[in-house]
């Protein structure tokens, strides 16, 4: 808790807050935190000092993409500083294979990995967790953690951060199961409760990648596919967790699988075409609700760079080259795509051209002609 509490870790805490919230509304208490920041560290310092800090209601709000969690500015200021403090205190029991913590390579070092060892396998066991921050036990987490954690101070912390109250239009609810979506605790206690999978994995010594739930085991022979996925059930069953029944592929790697947002398929590797479904519908949605032309292709120029990142730049060649022959690829997506890759987006093709339902973004990428004016 000393170092929780430091100097030098709430003010590297601080610096996150500010920079995460600096588009929040005028009415978001992070402004009078700001404000009053001279006083207000020396108060949470005596309180994280003492082990008395606990943390406040937070706010369910409910978004087109998903449900998130809103916690105050000084609760998530906290808990940014305790998750700084405990990843450089868990980092030698943490897995180098679980790529979603910093440093450990990102999403697209996972997928680079996979790409590459995937070649010299025949059979993979692809997954993720049903509902997997939803679904996990408190009890069995704050067991995790204590056994690597002794200061009660910052056990208490860490129950309060499970243990939380939530208001969601008004009503209140006592939360017994589940971490929060939004706090920035909450990759690191994800990757802590998989452990135990983590652990079998570096017995095994299998090919395995892990990003937060989901994750690649792959293997030269079926048998030693069937071995592992039995284990693996096993420890799901004793951490309370299940496979996702859509997301689960088991077999022959070249069937082809998805693994966070791409296609490994024999050509080569691919967008899955779940990602270029939600590029359409996220850019749709911006589209009509009347966003203005610079908002939708920030949009796109941010997408775009995210597929070419990573040293996958192969992948955005195949990418482009399909969009570009589709018939009639000079309206709608090609227009778009082009503007993003060469500056601001300055005409976006109007919706009178548009009959039958069809978005002008699924000209390009969901491969429709495009309706006759």
């Amino acid at each position: 808790m000393d170092l929780i509490a430091s100097d030098a870790v709430l003010d590297e805490a601080y610096a996150w807050l500010c920079d995460r919230r600096k588009d929040h509304s005028p009415h978001d208490d992070v402004w009078t935190l700001r404000e009053r920041w001279a006083d207000v560290k020396p108060r949470l310092q005596r309180s994280l000092l003492r082990g008395e800090y606990r943390c406040d209601v937070t706010r369910r709000v409910h978004t087109a993409e998903g449900v998130i969690e809103i916690w105050s500015a000084a609760d998530a200021l906290v808990l940014k500083a305790t998750a700084l403090v405990l990843q450089r205190e868990l980092a030698p029991v943490l897995s180098p294979r679980c790529f979603h913590l910093a440093g450990h390579g990102g999403l697209k070092g996972a997928v680079r990995v996979v790409d590459v060892t995937r070649r010299d396998q025949m059979f993979v066991f692809r997954t993720d967790v049903h509902g997997y921050y939803a679904s996990l036990d408190h009890g069995i987490l704050y067991r995790q953690v204590c056994e690597h954690v002794t200061d009660r101070r910052v056990l208490k912390l860490v129950w309060s951060y499970l243990r939380r109250m939530v208001c969601d239009g008004g009503e209140y609810e006592a939360v017994t199961q589940g971490i929060s979506l939004g706090s920035p605790l909450s990759p690191l206690m994800g990757a802590l409760y998989l452990k135990p999978l983590d652990d079998l994995m570096e017995r095994l010594d299998l090919p395995y990648v892990r990003y937060m739930d989901d994750w690649v085991i792959l293997a030269k022979t079926r048998w030693a596919l069937r071995r592992v996925v039995q284990q693996v059930n096993t420890i799901l069953d004793n951490l309370k967790l299940e496979k996702h029944p859509d997301k689960t592929f088991i077999g022959r790697i070249d069937r082809g699988f998805d693994f966070l947002g791409y296609r490994f398929v024999a050509e080569g590797l691919r967008l899955a075409a779940q990602t270029k479904q939600r590029f359409v519908e996220r850019a749709t949605r911006l589209y009509e609700q009347g966003a203005a032309a610079g908002r939708i292709g920030e949009y796109v120029r941010h997408w775009l760079t995210w597929v070419r990142s990573g040293g996958l730049e192969s992948v955005w060649d195949v990418f482009l080259d399909g969009v570009t022959r589709v018939s009639g690829i000079r309206h709608g997506a090609h227009h778009l795509l082009q503007c993003g890759l060469n500056g601001p987006l300055t005409h976006i093709p109007p919706r009178s051209v548009c009959s039958g339902g069809s978005s002008w973004m699924s000209w390009g990428i969901g491969g429709d002609r495009p309706p006759r004016p």
